[in-house]
């Protein structure tokens, strides 16, 4: 199974004790799912499709529990669904009507006599926009593996009900963004952060420590690496320098002889040349008496200097 179906497996066995809470999920199953038909004279039809059985049989359950109506659990197949299997929870005739009336979603200014919207009062308490939202990702949310990426949305049929769902999330400071895709308008979540406050917050706690987990694994992995990259770029900068400084130490030997220069510097000299990969630090033990690593860096800045006059034919005073 995918990490998706992991997370709708877990939303799919949420109980549901609230009649506010189950209208609210009938009504984004209904709206999402494009579930509504108009047959004509105040007629409709009614049914919740999903990619996984335990959705639909959801809310068999909570039609059952709540509104006192039995729906019929189809399977669907066939080319047009490219032979993937779908499931279909359908309302008889007689029953829709007056479940889109207790779900408030009758409308006579509507279109076709229907709310584009649930009315604000339908998602009037916290725990009702929760149950909302959770409902909108079983019927149309997709989330990516954190292997993969960081990724959650919501694929709206409309504008208006996209902005709606946004504005549920939003109530609980989790600043989703939208967009259009192929007909689709689009609630998604890119920040690691944003995406495991939904998961919890739609009730996905399994979903979310692993989430979590592989999250941190990455970062840490990503922190190591990094570090290593950074080490790696000093020790090759501290072999480039050394190298540089005993080409300059031998040049120097070669046009005057280290035994031209002060002692600090000849002792300098030949502490580096004889130690060519010893960092600054153990290099300033080696001499008598220790220097600092600060002191170790300004000698051989002095002799890369004078390695400079000297090439340049500049005269030098020692």
């Amino acid at each position: 199974m995918s990490f998706a179906s992991d997370v709708r497996g877990e939303l799919a066995r949420q109980s549901v004790t609230d009649a506010c809470c189950a209208r609210s999920e009938l009504t984004a199953a209904l709206l999402c799912g494009g579930g509504i038909a108009w047959r004509g004279r105040g007629r409709y039809a009614a049914s919740i499709t999903a990619g996984e059985a335990p959705t639909v049989r959801r809310y068999f359950a909570m039609l059952k529990q709540f509104y006192g109506i039995i729906g019929q659990i189809r399977t669907l197949s066939g080319d047009a669904l490219n032979n993937q299997t779908r499931y279909q929870l359908a309302v008889a005739d007689e029953d829709a009507a007056k479940l889109l009336e207790a779900l408030g979603l009758l409308d006579e200014a509507g279109l076709f006599g229907l709310r584009a919207v649930p009315a604000e009062e339908t998602v009037r308490f916290a725990c009702c926009k929760k149950s909302f939202v959770r409902a909108a990702f079983l019927m149309c949310g997709a989330v990516s593996h954190p292997d993969r990426g960081y990724h959650i949305e919501i694929a709206a049929p409309s504008e208006a009900l996209a902005d709606f769902i946004a504005r549920q999330l939003q109530y609980f400071e989790i600043n989703v963004k939208n967009t259009c895709r192929k007909s689709k308008y689009v609630v998604y979540l890119k920040r690691a952060e944003d995406i495991s406050d939904m998961l919890s917050l739609l009730g996905a706690s399994g979903a979310m420590l692993a989430f979590e987990n592989v999250r941190v694994k990455k970062e840490v992995s990503n922190r190591v690496n990094r570090q290593m990259n950074c080490d790696n770029s000093n020790i090759n900068r501290a072999v480039s320098a050394a190298e540089a400084q005993i080409r300059d130490i031998r040049f120097i030997d070669s046009e005057i002889g280290l035994d031209k220069l002060p002692r600090s510097l000849r002792d300098m000299a030949i502490a580096r040349h004889n130690n060519p990969e010893m960092p600054l630090a153990e290099l300033g033990e080696q001499l008598d008496p220790p220097l600092g690593k600060s002191g170790v860096n300004a000698r051989l800045r002095r002799l890369t200097e004078l390695a400079a006059k000297l090439r340049s034919g500049e005269d030098v005073d020692l």
